[in-house]
């Protein structure tokens, strides 16, 4: 074999092991973004998440708080309290203890 055909057959090899290289670089690069436009994803959920428990733990104090009214005899918060019912609404009438931080 002359040194021409050596090339000749060994140019499509070469060819294939190139573009595999280039193929994985860019995969790699493209996996890197995404797991950092994921982790940029999370960080901003959490904290809305956050954000939303102690909201939650700020109105369970208050329903409770209004729950107790009630029990005391108050018409308004009487009513409130049925209405939440209506609605499949409990109210935990512990929830002061239960408080998020602020």
């Amino acid at each position: 074999m002359t040194q021409d055909n050596q090339i000749a057959h060994s140019l499509p090899l070469l060819l294939v092991i190139i573009a595999s290289i280039v193929w994985s670089a860019f995969q790699t690069t493209q996996l890197y973004k995404e797991r950092q436009n994921l982790k940029t994803l999370y960080d901003n959920q959490e904290q809305i998440v956050t954000n939303a428990k102690k909201m939650r733990a700020q109105l369970d104090v208050i329903a409770a708080g209004t729950k107790r009214l009630a029990d005391q005899g108050n018409a308004n918060a009487q009513l409130i309290v049925q209405q939440l019912a209506k609605n499949g609404i409990n109210i935990n009438p512990n929830a002061q203890a239960q408080a998020a931080p602020k």
